[in-house]
This record gives structure tokens, sequence and C-alpha cells, in this order.
């Protein structure tokens, strides 16, 4: 069994929409080979008709994986997702300025080739109205595969009335070091295959101050993590919920450490039931200083379980443990 469905909204910007028609990649999209010969295909019939090129927009492409793996995931099959957002909210929320200008959405589910969705919306007049629309200018699409769904195969198209700038990729916080080279270096790269990519990623945000504790004291960090995958977190349900790990090295347990923790290498997750793409989470523990004096450092990164770790940004507290009578003499400490 095949659907599609359509959506279609848009306010005209006030400011010009006058746009570089020339086919570009924004930075950090990350299409799989079908996504891209979708675009090519929507690109191909919409030339023929002299309409202008889309190009791939970063956060149209976030806000259309999510889509579609949600859809899959969760079975379901509806322009609103089931955390009850329209395609131009959940564009907004993957950072694209959809209530600025005119956006839409073409949905497929049960095709297996591009081809197929590709005529399924040419042949179905408001997936049409949409694909001629001469106002859109940028594009984002995504599919997603769920065994156990409806459908299987879900497709979502996004679709914008400018071209927005990618978002930069993510920058580690931990410090590298390059040896200075004596001639320049020719590197063959590796033939290697890459795994499917699992929609999850996260960014370093923001985090709490190193704490300065007695033996046995106890202390609230807080660690933010900005989403930057395709998918949502969803706390508390198996394969989606984002938690914090232990890290350098990875799932190291620290029960020296640990209050109230998941577990001796987790320490907790989200403290929001859901965190969309473009959107931080925000993560807080408690850590328990250990009764000898020192400094100890805690490393961590973000896991979905059973899934992928997220992004290594270098995450790290180093809590630093003073002997009592040296705390009662020194002097306050204001984070």
């Amino acid at each position: 069994m095949r659907l599609l469905w359509c959506a279609c909204a848009g306010m005209l910007a006030l400011g010009s929409l006058f746009v570089s028609l020339a086919p570009q990649v924004a930075a950090g999209a990350s299409l799989d080979a079908a996504e891209q010969d979708l675009v090519a295909r929507v690109n191909t019939f919409r030339a023929a008709r002299g309409l202008p090129t889309l190009a791939v927009s970063d956060t149209l492409a976030a806000a259309a994986k999510w889509m579609s793996v949600d859809m899959g995931s969760r079975n379901y099959f509806a322009h609103t997702s089931l955390d009850g957002r329209s395609p131009t909210q959940r564009m907004a929320d993957a950072g694209y300025p959809a209530f600025g200008t005119w956006t839409g959405e073409d949905l497929a589910a049960g095709f297996t080739t591009t081809a197929e969705v590709l005529n399924g919306w040419i042949n179905s007049p408001a997936h049409y109205a949409v694909l001629v629309n001469p106002q859109y200018h940028a594009i984002g699409v995504g599919r997603g595969y769920s065994a156990g769904s409806t459908y299987g195969w879900y497709w979502t198209a996004d679709f914008g009335g400018v071209v927005d700038s990618g978002r930069a990729a993510p920058v580690a916080r931990a410090t590298t070091v390059t040896a200075p080279q004596s001639r320049p270096q020719v590197v063959t790269p590796a033939q290697v295959a890459l795994p499917p990519d699992s929609g999850y990623h996260a960014r370093w945000s923001a985090q709490s101050p190193d704490p300065i504790l007695e033996p046995a004291q106890l202390a609230t960090l807080v660690v933010a993590l900005q989403n930057t995958g395709s998918r949502g977190w969803y706390r508390g349900v198996a394969g989606e919920e984002a938690n914090l790990g232990t890290n350098d090295p990875q799932d190291a347990e620290r029960p020296e450490l640990a209050d109230g923790w998941l577990s001796a290498n987790r320490l907790t997750s989200t403290t929001t039931e859901y965190v969309g793409p473009g959107e931080v989470g925000w993560f807080e523990f408690k850590v328990r200083a250990p009764s000898t004096a020192g400094e100890y450092r805690l490393a961590l990164r973000g896991v979905v379980e059973g899934v992928d770790w997220l992004e290594d940004d270098g995450i790290f507290f180093t809590i630093h443990v003073v002997p009592t009578v040296a705390a009662e003499l020194s002097l306050s400490f204001d984070p």
C-alpha cells in the first residue's frame, strides 16, 4: 500500500526574495545517495518547466530526515507530527526561517524508489502544485525505514522560499596540537565502507563551572548539548533516549563520583521529555567528592543506548577536592 500527503503553507516575506538560483549544498547537509537522487530528479523536473533550481538546505534536510524517521519509528503518516508540530514549526525548530517565507511539504509512504516517489507526487494535483511552485528556492529531503511499520519506507520533502546559510560543523572543545611538517605529505584515503547515518548527533553548548568541594560533599552539575541530528531525543523511549555517559575511556565506571546516577557509567538523561532537532537538551546530575583530597577528571559524552555515541566534543569536569581545614580557611567561591 502506498500513500501520498501534501501540505502547503507560507507567508511572503516583506524582504527581498531575490536569491542565488545556482545549485549548492549548504555546509553540513548530509543526504544519502537515494536522497540526493530524489533532489536531482525534482530539479530536473523543475528545470524542464523553466523553474528555479532548488538548493539543498541543511536545516530543511534536518527537518525532513527527522519527520521520515519519526513516522516510521512511531508508525503514523501525517503532516502534524505526534509531538503536535506542523511542517512549518518543524522547519523552524530545525533552524530554517520558516515563518518569514513560503514553505511546503510533500510526504510519501510505501514507495521504494525515488522514481516512484516523484511520479506519485507528479500524478497528484496537490503534490504537483508544490513541485512547480516558483516561490521555492530551497529543499531538504529525508527518508526513513522501519520494518515494523505499516508502510516500511517513509519519504519527506520540505520546501522553502529562501536559501539559508548552513550550520557550522560541530567544533570539539578538546585542544588539538598539530606537529609541524617538514615537507608536504600525500595521504591516500583508506577505502572503507561507512555505516549508515543514525540521525543522532550533538554539539556542546554549555556547562557549569568546575566545582570545589570538601570530601563527601555533593555538587549539582549541568551539561547542555544541542541536538544537531535529524532525530529527536525522547526520554524514557528505548533506542531514542539521549543519555550522558562516561568517556575517555568510554564507559569507564566512576562509582567514587556517582550519586543518583543511572549507573556507574551513565549519569542522567535529559531534563525534558523531548529535545527536537536544533533544540538544546539539558543534562543535570550530582557528583559526590571522594574522601581523599585531589583533582578528579570526569570526561563525558552523549550516547543513545544501543544505537550510537554522539560526537566527542571533549567535555570534561575537574572536581577539585580540598581538605576540610583548607576549605574552611579558603575564600568564598562564586561560580
